[in-house]
């Protein structure tokens, strides 16, 4: 249910004016075909004529005007909610259908990169309850130092988003690129190929399986010879220049390349 705006009384009487006007089922305004106009916006890809239209009512869950785009399109009618009262209905509409591609992308980031595993923390930085309530005596960081190591710690957060998010797109172009490559490279078992393209979880499973191949082959790519020249380095150099045998330690040694 919705309402709109009260209408103004011409005097001034007791008590508070009306803030509620009519009561109205959102979805009856689909009745009223003259507040609709047709116009082209972009459906999920494909441009096709909707009747759109947008006006600012009262929401009670909110105590304020929110901006309700309604729309038919061929899929059926879509309601929408804005708190921007200026927003453009058409604008609204096709971002609210790009969100099957945000979406999707953040499912193949977190079900299949693992960027949001990470599990870096700092013993500078209070612990967080799931529950908001238990957060409000949280203390702030008393020294530069603190915060310096909080910085460090967020950094680390976005870089390993940022680095799956790379390797996400690098994924998808293998896919372009290499399209016919990847299915003859491809071990696995598909009922049917529901596209064309590969998918990025298929190119995933071809890559690791090539890579493992490739790190027990006789004569292992560029790629794996770093890797192996990493890991199997004997020479290293400490940070006071002795030679040691130990195995390497990132935050103390340095590998000689």
């Amino acid at each position: 249910m919705a309402y709109f705006e009260a209408e103004q009384p011409r005097k001034k009487g007791p008590g508070r004016p009306r803030k509620y006007g009519k009561k109205i089922k959102v979805f009856d305004l689909f009745d009223q075909r003259e507040r609709f106009s047709d116009v082209e916006c972009a459906i999920y890809g494909k441009v096709e004529t909707v009747s759109i239209a947008s006006l600012n009512l009262l929401w009670k869950p909110t105590a304020g005007l929110i901006r309700f785009v309604l729309a038919v399109t061929k899929r059926g009618p879509i309601i929408l909610m804005c708190s921007d009262l200026n927003q453009d209905p058409v604008a609204a509409l096709e971002l609210y259908c790009t969100r099957v591609r945000i979406e999707t992308m953040f499912d193949m980031l977190k079900n299949l990169m693992g960027v949001f595993h990470y599990r870096f923390w700092t013993k500078s930085l209070e612990r967080h309850s799931r529950k908001p309530r238990k957060n409000k005596d949280l203390k702030k960081p008393t020294s530069g130092e603190q915060m310096g190591k909080i910085r460090l710690c967020f950094a680390a957060y976005e870089r390993f988003v940022m680095i799956g998010s790379i390797a996400l797109g690098l994924l998808q172009l293998i896919s372009i690129k290499y399209e016919k490559s990847v299915w003859k490279e491809f071990k696995g078992f598909l009922r049917t190929k529901s596209r064309k393209l590969p998918s990025e979880r298929t190119v995933k499973f071809v890559i690791a399986d090539l890579l493992v191949r490739d790190l027990f082959s006789i004569a292992p790519g560029a790629v794996i010879r770093v890797i192996q020249g990493y890991i199997f380095t004997k020479k290293i150099v400490e940070p006071e220049g002795q030679w040691s045998e130990s195995k390497p330690k990132l935050k103390s040694t340095v590998i000689e390349t």
